[in-house]
């Protein structure tokens, strides 16, 4: 599994076996960066990018929108595509490995982009950024930083400006290790 302090990128990284090899003192945040090295090596991310995404959005206007404003805003995105489009920080992949979700930190989803598999997106600890209406409504609500409530970021507009800001609010809210701590937490406890 570990080769000079990187793991191994045959290496499948699970969470859950992930913490099963750790300690007890290893914290979910420490294996989520991990898995984020190890990400940024195996598809080229730079090391600067603090935050990974994944884009599942159908409409191709909206999405060149959210990938360009993720790059413009410093974030890296995987994109569930084959679009050709060249953005710095964004990659396409036909779809994600299970292995390689504890890796990334947050997803833009539409209800409508197939191979999307909210549960375990969130059993991995990425942070949903989705429509008000979907599925989940009944369990999601939005984050909270003032009263530590909620477990995503969620827009009520078809916009793409709508889509953006909720990542926007997202990045505001990981700046602050307490508010990261805690959005962590409620997603990993929600499924």
């Amino acid at each position: 599994m570990d080769i000079g302090g990187k793991l191994n990128p045959s290496y499948q990284i699970n969470i859950y076996t992930i913490m099963e090899i750790t300690s007890e003192k290893t914290s979910i945040r420490e294996i989520k960066q991990m898995a984020k090295k190890n990400l940024q090596s195996i598809y080229s991310f730079p090391k600067t990018i603090n935050s990974l995404g994944i884009i599942a959005i159908k409409d191709p206007e909206k999405r060149k929108f959210v990938m360009e404003g993720i790059a413009a805003i410093g974030l890296g995105a995987l994109v569930i595509g084959n679009d050709s489009i060249n953005i710095p920080n964004i990659i396409f992949a036909e779809k994600v490995s299970q292995n390689e979700l504890v890796g990334f930190d947050f997803f833009v989803f539409d209800n409508e982009h197939d191979g999307v598999d909210v549960i375990q997106y969130m059993k991995a600890g990425i942070t949903p950024i989705m429509p008000e209406q979907n599925v989940f409504s009944g369990m999601l609500r939005e984050f909270n930083p003032m009263k530590f409530e909620g477990n995503g970021f969620f827009w009520n507009s078809d916009n793409p400006y709508c889509i953006f800001q909720k990542i926007v609010a997202y990045t505001e809210n990981i700046k602050f290790p307490e508010d990261r701590r805690v959005l962590l937490k409620n997603i990993s406890t929600t499924f």
